[in-house]
């Protein structure tokens, strides 16, 4: 290898990350990468709200209020009847009338009254009675499936509530008076005067016994409404809308922070401090599986590796001659083997001579891309079955200068062989017949039989593909690299959004231009 630069004395540098502000911006672009899921919740959730308003039942409810009135604690005509009485705290007397309005014993008079076929502990639980504020007001409120129903219920329960403790408290009378009228009689006649206690009590009595209840009176009775509460469609819909799109907003950010793939260029920073070398677009117009040759690029991927080679090359200036570079990845189907294609034919069109090395020995796709089949492969110059010159093939699309060694037959058993010290000597033997050398080496984080080709080679390029690459495979690589000593020349980014239409180099160029050396 040659010495290394200034850059490289450090090579452990470059895993530190980049200590970059994350504001406004990296949220837009996290809700601009998810908007599909932020949409498909939010269609979702309103379709739940629009179906929910067509298929809940109706509900209305209808309310009735009664006033609440507690005897005085000074008057003791009243001792002993069960009538509400008036206290030191307001609040407890109107929250004691509340409870004997909701009463098995009303329900049953209901019943009773609107002919109803339901058991009184589930008509309950239609009716509720609670204090109004902090006034003297209770109000009885009743949900049913019709506002007639809903009306009609809410005045039973208020008025047979008043009936209710009319009753209790007429049969409460008519056993105090006989006895209070009894001790009266036992009065002689020539003793009984109007002011006495006992009389003025028997009199205010069989008053009372005469009205209602004198504690809880119906103000007001309920009305028919005029709107159902439940299920209110512009109230479900707008619900379904807000809840669609929280629910969007926190599943964005909840996958972005789960999801291991590589999305966009400041994860990549967040990683390594590596130049992007090079931001290839993705192909949208194959199906292909494997590697792709010039001859299949569009014109915007084409003059991405042309930027590739560009940029490397002034990268490492006069420095760069007679050298290797491996390309590599974390993981497979990243786009290795098209770039390790690509970047040689970009050198090639540059007037260069250049020797492209496949290393892959599993999935070996070089060959089967440009259309050539070896006589020897790598894997015989490795064991001395074959030299180097005799297992150079070229192929006649891409002219001479274009030397392939290629896999034979793809055998995992095989990749041992690349750790053999004539794997080292391979590069150099390489270097020594062409301008340069590019290796398409295995994913090191999956084939570590590869690695003394890192070593050896003058560079190392990392080529990272935008939605396949993961995060805690790049970090793998990277440790890898740097525990050896070799600081990569910098990344190929792939899968990046394609030029406008309209954009200076989005014309597709002919084959011939595309294979052409200038």
């Amino acid at each position: 290898m040659a010495p290394p630069s200034a850059t490289e004395s450090r090579p452990r540098d470059w895993l530190q990350p980049r200590l970059e502000e994350q504001g406004l911006q990296r949220y837009l672009v996290t809700l601009r990468e998810r908007w599909w899921l932020i949409l498909l919740t939010a269609l979702i959730t309103t379709g739940a709200a629009v179906a929910y308003s067509q298929l809940a039942p109706k509900v209305y409810k209808a309310s009735a209020s009664i006033l609440v009135t507690p005897v005085s604690n000074s008057d003791e005509n009243f001792v002993g009847l069960g009538l509400i009485r008036d206290s030191n705290d307001p609040t407890r007397d109107v929250s004691t009338a509340s409870s004997l309005i909701t009463t098995t014993s009303v329900a049953q008079r209901v019943i009773e009254k609107l002919r109803l076929d339901i058991d009184p502990t589930r008509l309950l639980d239609k009716v509720t009675a609670e204090p109004l504020a902090q006034s003297s007001i209770v109000t009885v409120r009743a949900s049913e499936d019709s506002p007639e129903a809903a009306a009609e219920l809410a005045n039973a329960f208020a008025t047979e509530a008043v009936a209710e403790r009319t009753d209790q408290l007429r049969r409460q009378l008519d056993k105090t008076i006989p006895t209070l009228r009894a001790q009266l009689d036992s009065v002689p006649v020539a003793k009984r005067d109007g002011s006495d206690p006992l009389n003025q009590r028997v009199a205010a009595l069989e008053a009372l016994r005469g009205v209602p209840d004198p504690t809880l009176r119906v103000t007001t009775p309920a009305i028919l409404p005029t709107a159902q509460s439940s299920p209110r469609p512009k109230l479900a819909l707008a619900a379904g809308i807000f809840s669609g799109l929280i629910l969007g907003f926190g599943g964005a950010f909840a996958l972005q922070a789960i999801d291991p793939r590589i999305r966009r260029e400041e994860q990549l920073r967040a990683l390594f401090r590596l130049p992007i070398l090079a931001r290839i677009p993705r192909e949208t117009r194959t199906r292909h599986a494997g590697a792709l040759a010039p001859d299949k690029l569009s014109g915007p991927t084409a003059e991405a590796y042309r930027t590739l080679r560009t940029t490397l090359l002034a990268a490492k200036g006069s420095e760069f001659r007679s050298r290797s570079i491996l390309v590599t990845g974390s993981s497979p189907s990243e786009g290795k083997s098209t770039t390790a294609i690509n970047f040689a034919f970009s050198l090639v069109q540059a007037g260069h001579r250049v020797i492209l090395i496949e290393s892959d020995m599993r999935r070996p796709t070089v060959g089967e891309a440009l259309g050539v089949r070896p006589r020897f492969g790598i894997e015989s110059v490795l064991v001395g079955e074959a030299t180097l010159g005799e297992a150079l093939v070229t192929s006649p699309d891409y002219g001479p200068d274009l030397q392939l060694l290629l896999v034979d037959r793809p055998d995992p058993a095989l990749s041992d062989r690349l750790a053999l010290p004539t794997a080292r000597q391979l590069v150099h033997d390489a270097e020594e017949l062409a301008d340069y050398v590019v290796i398409d080496s295995p994913p090191l984080t999956e084939i570590i039989d590869a690695l003394p080709l890192a070593q050896e080679a003058s560079d190392v390029l990392v080529v990272v593909r935008l939605g396949r690459s993961r995060s805690g495979k790049l970090v793998q690589l990277g440790e890898m690299l740097a525990q050896h000593d070799i600081t990569p020349a910098g990344i190929a980014l792939v899968g990046v959004e394609r030029p406008a239409r309209d954009g200076y180099y989005y014309a597709e160029p002919s084959r011939s231009q595309k294979v052409s050396a200038g």
